[in-house]
């Protein structure tokens, strides 16, 4: 047998139902109908018995005042008892009622040559008129004990179809107590119980625990509930990991950017000393000259590098500005130069003289982020990266592609959501290619993503150049 889902369950409890109380209303208004026609038969029976009576008063009459034109009466009453008998044995259904009907017939019949005998009459013995009256009177008894048979089976009749109506509204009541007993289970079971589960994870949630629920049937609805709210608790935890981490970048960060104002000193000293010892010891010695200018120039780079590292943690308001998009492509490659493998070549092509308005420092982190998420999707196999730039009515058109491993349609549709990531937890916060996507949309430009599997990925950034300027 399927399993239910609580939807299932209601439709066929409601069906159920539907048919239950459908035939109890049915069969009750076929009682209805029976017990109106009972009614309408029993007024006929009444009518029939009035006839009768009136049959009998006729008869007193004659017999009493042996007024023979009484008896013209007393045949227009039984013609009209006839008629209406002859009509209600149509509307008889009980077999007693139908005996007692064909009695009553037989009895009018009898009723009547008797009555024919005593208008054709001219006896005057005693004993004979007396044995006529006597067989009158039995046969006028007979025809109103049948009358009452009748009209008290009918009565009868209209006992027994109250009494079913009875019953009917009693069994109603019990099948709509027994109903409603199932229903307050039911709900209280599958429904109410269960989003109390939920109000309780939730609250969980929110003091910092995450407890998965326990799942008995994925077909009932609330039970998926519970299965999404698991896989929200397992987000959850994987993005506190992640925040963890991202947290601790952070410190990170701020040590690094600490260190770098405290390096730029021993840098200064070092690049006066050498300019000195060059002033003192120039053209003396080839060698010695050749190796201050590499103390020269690594000291200059060494200052550049502190320099960009400053500039990228220091915090401060948005401020854009127009500024060479080289530039900025240079810079941000001069910092994540030391995390690029051998392995890894790094190549850029962009125009001369492309000039944007942007913020270089956030402009500057959206390119790392996207040169270090190029490195970790190529790494650990040989690969390139490579950065281009053009122009475009009055838009910068900017690439990043990579060799990497590429990505799956559902990856692609997630990679700006914060915190996800594909990488093991440690490796990555899943918050860099959001914050690309938020500096880009902050610049009033546009990235989207091209990638297929074992083919590499391509990211085409779309930002305004600086008012009147369209190389």
């Amino acid at each position: 047998m399927p399993k239910l889902n609580i939807r299932q369950k209601i439709i066929l409890g409601i069906i159920i139902f539907s048919i239950c109380f459908g035939c109890i209303g049915m069969l009750s208004y076929m009682n209805t109908l029976q017990l109106e026609r009972e009614v309408m038969l029993i007024e006929r029976v009444d009518d029939l018995s009035n006839l009768i009576l009136e049959i009998r008063r006729t008869e007193k009459n004659v017999l009493l005042y042996q007024d023979k034109a009484l008896l013209t009466q007393g045949f227009e009453y039984l013609n009209q008892t006839d008629k209406l008998l002859s009509a209600l044995m149509q509307d008889f259904v009980n077999i007693e009622v139908k005996q007692t009907g064909t009695s009553l017939k037989i009895n009018l019949d009898l009723y009547r040559k008797l009555l024919q005998k005593l208008e054709l009459s001219g006896e005057k013995s005693p004993i004979l008129v007396g044995t006529r009256n006597s067989n009158i009177r039995e046969v006028g008894q007979a025809l109103v004990e049948d009358s009452k048979a009748i009209s008290r089976f009918e009565r009868k009749n209209i006992l027994s179809i109250n009494q079913n109506l009875r019953s009917n509204l009693t069994f109603s009541m019990i099948g709509i107590a027994v109903v409603v007993f199932i229903l307050v289970v039911f709900v209280s079971s599958s429904i109410l119980k269960p989003l109390r589960q939920v109000q309780e994870a939730t609250k969980r949630i929110s003091l910092g625990t995450f407890m998965a629920l326990p799942i008995k049937n994925f077909h009932d609805e609330i039970q998926q509930v519970f299965a999404a709210l698991n896989s929200m608790v397992e987000q959850l935890r994987k993005r506190r990991r992640q925040l963890v981490q991202a947290q601790k970048l952070s410190s990170i960060g701020t040590l690094a950017s600490g260190i770098a104002h405290q390096l730029n000193n021993p840098l200064n000293n070092i690049s006066t000393s050498c300019q000195i010892l060059m002033e003192g010891t120039k053209g003396k010695d080839e060698l010695a000259d050749k190796m201050m200018d590499n103390i020269m120039q690594e000291t200059l780079r060494s200052r550049d590098i502190v320099k960009g590292l400053l500039e990228f943690s220091r915090e401060r308001e948005y401020s854009p500005g127009p500024i060479e998009l080289d530039e900025i492509v240079r810079s941000a490659i001069s910092l994540v130069s030391s995390q690029v493998p051998s392995n890894i070549y790094l190549t850029k092509e962009i125009s001369e003289h492309i000039i944007v308005r942007v913020d270089r420092r956030k402009i500057q982190e959206a390119f790392i982020n996207l040169l270090i998420n190029a490195i970790q999707a190529i790494e650990p196999r040989q690969g390139t990266i490579h950065i281009a730039a053009s122009t475009k009515e009055d838009n910068a058109i900017i690439t990043v592609s990579d060799s990497g491993e590429g990505m799956s349609q559902d990856t692609l549709e997630r990679i700006f959501d914060p915190f996800f990531s594909t990488k093991e937890v440690g490796q990555g916060t899943g918050l860099g290619l959001y914050i690309v996507y938020g500096i880009i949309e902050k610049h009033q430009g546009h990235i989207r993503t091209e990638s297929r599997e074992g083919k590499g990925t391509t990211f085409y950034i779309t930002i305004p150049l600086e008012d009147g300027v369209n190389i």
